[in-house]
């Protein structure tokens, strides 16, 4: 009997993995040969990832002049990524830029601009990532940003909450700067994007 039952949890397993895998969908751009775009669904999780040449807007103006920084070794500096699974969802809109012009006169174009979504924080340093918390949602959706681990040459500048937050990250780059522009949005399972 003992026998039976396993054969038949087995069986039960092997066959809602074929259906799991039947229903999941991969769709990858390669028009020209470089994957920059794709897309999977499955029934727990969608994904979308966008790393083409062109930046996708994530409300931050560009600064005047600036151009993408140019890819390198096959690495482009911009991305979409939009992730949703069970009750999470994590969006984050990416880009970098170079310009000839100096890394205060781009401090302060984006100081004012910021201002827009909210108070502008500025960080002196790079903490090297974000105040993303998650998992966290509700009660810790309106965390304040800080400058926690905040270190070395040029600044961050950041606006919004954990939760929805635009930040601006300026360095020196030669005699110009180097900075990039990235939205990230999270939300639980009350929130949409």
């Amino acid at each position: 009997m003992r026998n039976i039952a396993t054969k038949f949890s087995c069986a039960l397993v092997i066959a809602s993995i074929a259906l799991l895998l039947a229903a999941c969908s991969i769709n990858v751009d390669d028009k020209d040969k470089q994957n920059k775009k794709v897309d999977i669904k499955t029934p727990f999780t969608n994904l979308k990832v966008n790393t083409s040449d062109k930046p996708a807007d994530n409300g931050i103006p560009v600064y005047p002049g600036a151009h993408v920084r140019p890819a390198d070794n096959g690495d482009s500096h911009s991305a979409n990524i939009d992730m949703g699974a069970l009750g999470f969802g994590l969006k984050v809109v990416a880009a970098e830029y170079e310009t000839d012009d100096s890394p205060e006169k781009v401090k302060s174009f984006y100081q004012d601009k910021l201002k827009s979504f909210g108070d502008v924080l500025v960080c002196n340093g790079h903490s090297g990532g974000s105040d993303v918390h998650m998992g966290k949602h509700g009660e810790d959706a309106d965390k304040k940003l800080t400058c926690k681990d905040a270190h070395g040459d040029g600044w961050e500048l950041k606006t919004g909450t954990s939760d929805d937050q635009h930040l601006v990250s300026i360095e020196p780059h030669g005699s110009g700067t180097r900075f990039g522009t990235v939205l990230i949005r999270t939300h639980g399972k009350e929130g949409a994007l």
